[in-house]
C-alpha cells in the first residue's frame, strides 16, 4: 500500500528566521487561520495513519507469537506421533 501523499520528513533544524508578515487586515488574520488550521488537519490525518499502521504492526506481532506457539505445539505432538515406545512391552499397563 504506497501512500502518494507521505508525510514530510520530520524537521530536525530549526530554519533561519524568515520576513514575518504582520496580519493587519480582518481578511489577512482569516486566511491565515484557515492556513494553519489545514495545516492541522493534515497532521491530524498523517498521525491518524501512522497510529494505524503501528495497530496494523501490532496485531501482526500478536499474530506471529500466535504462530510460533503453535509451530512449536504442533512439532512436539509430532515428534510425540514418530515416538515407538508404545511397541516396548514395558510401557504397557494394565487396567482393571
Amino acid at each position: 500500500m504506497e501512500d502518494t501523499h507521505a508525510p514530510p520528513e520530520p524537521v530536525l533544524e530549526v530554519p533561519p528566521p524568515q520576513h514575518i508578515q504582520v496580519l493587519e487586515t480582518t481578511d489577512d488574520i482569516q486566511n491565515r487561520r484557515a492556513e494553519v488550521l489545514g495545516h492541522y488537519d493534515q497532521f491530524k490525518k498523517y498521525a491518524k495513519i501512522k497510529r494505524d499502521h503501528l495497530e496494523e504492526a501490532r496485531q501482526f506481532q500478536f499474530f506471529k507469537r500466535d504462530a510460533d506457539e503453535l509451530e512449536i505445539w504442533i512439532r512436539e505432538k509430532l515428534e510425540t506421533a514418530k515416538e515407538e515406545s508404545y511397541r516396548d512391552t514395558t510401557n504397557l499397563q494394565v487396567i482393571n
